[in-house]
């Protein structure tokens, strides 16, 4: 009996320790949506590209083995100016929507407070922007269930870490005024690095989870990356973990920078043993502080690392994080940090380049390597029926070339639908405004089967427009176009349906991204694979104001 009672004492213990030692996250496994909530010129909610995601995208990541979205927001675009900040009300009714979905697969959801261009200057008027917006989250959301979380803001930088702790305290204070049941995600400075987690304050509140971001060795998960405005955009094909006959020659840009630098001690800072230890810091901040940590962000940028090695990467990171109960956020669903692969032909550039099909265009290996549970991978077939392009919802963050543009994504009345576009205030002559494509269409079978691109507009004065397609092909934007004027749209402010077949419209050049110079066709043959955007340019003469709404846009018979 004696031995019977140390036997249970001693499982009670180990038991207890698993339990205790280490507080842990309601989730395990993640994504980024990076470009959601996040309209590219940030001037209001009328610019969400709320189309970008839907239902079906939860129900595919829930399959995948996702339990977790953190959703990137770009608040300061929908807030109104200070004091007061104001969310507009019609962000609300998207976000729930959002919301909605995330809690019927049972999917966490964080609003993470971030995607601003620039990082926030973070002072005192910024905490009066922080105190605001989570102060209306907290009491929108102070109801609903808890898959609902709130991140305060995205890799706080450029503050120190004593304020940023007060700062953060604030707001966690602020939020729990309102609302106390929901967890609250906090993080240290440097960009969420994981040193600064110990310079946190020993906050008492009991549902904060603690999170970190990881991207070591940079060199190589940023190798290429030209948004950085760093060296990195020259390296190509570090590999990972070091292997001294697969490292590349030092490119003569990057002599005497800090690229140098790490290129040269990359046989210890490129080792399997060192992202450990740098990961071992997180796990034992969790067990000191008895709290739980995650990692919010960590992935490879896949321009310019060898895909291999970017799947070895992950496989080890994520092992590593798992081992020491670690859950994790991968940074990119879509885009080039993501689980999908780009289409044939385009060169990866930026975050919000493509969108795939998780059918079709997914990266079996690496989501093997995250652990993840692949669905079999179908041929992509050619497109052969009618696709929208805009229908109440963007499925891109829309693009126009002047501030002074009013730019209306939500406009009311439509012609069909509950949304249509609204493009105002045009006064120069070739103005454009752009709608991305994606998932990146092959339209070859349309225009060679008799397809149209079909539109409703209206306008009060007359207006000519050129509407093009661009096809991105070898790293070079070709332009599809097609001129409209006052015969097709009669200036009297009622909506008319344009239809322009396909085979009418031509080819009239296009644009080296590499060379950053305009180039002519060689031939009149268009290829319409990898159509990545439709745009609207003006023929009117400068001065000469506008303005146009547009409806229902698709490619039909």
């Amino acid at each position: 009996m004696k031995k019977t009672g140390s036997i249970i004492f001693t499982v009670l213990m180990l038991v207890s320790w698993n339990v205790f030692s280490q507080a842990s996250a309601p989730f395990t496994k993640g994504v980024v949506f990076a470009t959601w909530f996040d309209p590219r010129n940030r001037n209001s909610v009328q610019e969400i590209p709320f189309g970008r995601f839907v239902e079906q995208d939860f129900v595919d990541l829930k399959k995948l083995g996702i339990d977790v979205i953190r959703l990137a927001i770009h608040f300061e675009a929908f807030t109104s100016a200070a004091p007061r900040y104001i969310i507009d009300p019609f962000f609300f009714k998207l976000l729930d929507k959002a919301v909605d979905w995330a809690e019927k697969y049972q999917i966490y959801i964080i609003f993470v407070n971030g995607a601003p261009d620039e990082e926030p200057v973070i002072d005192n008027s910024y905490r009066s922007f922080l105190l605001s917006i989570w102060t209306q989250m907290a009491e929108h959301y102070k109801n609903r269930s808890e898959y609902v979380i709130y991140e305060i803001l995205n890799e706080p930088a450029e503050i120190a870490a004593e304020d940023w702790g007060k700062m953060q305290g604030d707001v966690i204070d602020a939020i729990r005024k309102i609302d106390k049941n929901h967890w609250i995600v906090v993080s240290g400075v440097e960009w969420s690095a994981v040193k600064t987690l110990s310079l946190l304050p020993n906050y008492t509140d009991k549902k904060l989870l603690y999170t970190f971001h990881f991207y070591d060795p940079d060199i190589f998960t940023h190798q290429g990356a030209g948004w950085m405005e760093s060296p990195v955009v020259y390296l190509t094909g570090v590999p990972f973990p070091y292997d001294k006959n697969r490292m590349p020659k030092i490119p003569k840009e990057v002599k005497g920078t800090w690229v140098e630098n790490k290129l040269q001690n990359y046989s210890t800072i490129g080792t399997e043993a060192e992202l450990a230890k740098i990961i071992d810091q997180a796990a034992d901040f969790a067990k000191q502080r008895n709290v739980p940590v995650f990692c919010g962000e960590f992935g490879v940028y896949m321009r310019n690392s060898p895909p291999k090695d970017r799947v070895r990467w992950h496989q080890f990171v994520r092992e590593a994080f798992e081992a020491r109960n670690i859950p994790w956020v991968i940074t990119g669903y879509d885009g080039p940090f993501g689980i999908l692969n780009p289409p044939n032909g385009v060169n990866v550039y930026s975050f919000n380049s493509f969108k795939g099909d998780i059918n079709t265009d997914l990266n079996v290996e690496l989501v093997r390597a995250l652990g993840l549970n692949p669905p079999p991978q179908v041929q992509k077939e050619q497109l052969k029926t009618d696709f929208t392009i805009y229908n109440d919802y963007l499925n891109y963050p829309i693009w126009y070339s002047s501030k002074e543009h009013i730019v209306n994504t939500f406009y009311t009345p439509s012609a069909e639908g509950e949304y249509a576009i609204q493009w105002g205030n045009i006064n120069r002559k070739n103005d454009e405004l752009s709608i991305g494509i994606t998932p990146i269409r092959d339209l070859t079978y349309l225009a060679q089967n008799g397809f149209v691109l079909e539109f409703k507009a209206k306008t009060a004065k007359p207006l000519s427009f050129i509407a093009y397609f661009v096809a991105d092909q070898n790293n070079t934007n070709w332009i599809i176009q097609y001129t409209i004027d006052q015969k097709q749209l009669t200036p009297d402010g009622q909506w008319h349906t344009i239809r322009i077949p396909l085979r009418d419209m031509q080819v009239f050049g296009g644009f080296d991204k590499t060379k950053r110079v305009t180039v002519k066709p060689k031939s009149k043959n268009i290829s319409w694979v990898n159509v990545t955007a439709l745009t609207f340019q003006t023929l009117n003469e400068d001065g000469d104001v506008c303005e146009i709404f547009l409806d229902s846009i698709k490619v039909t018979k």
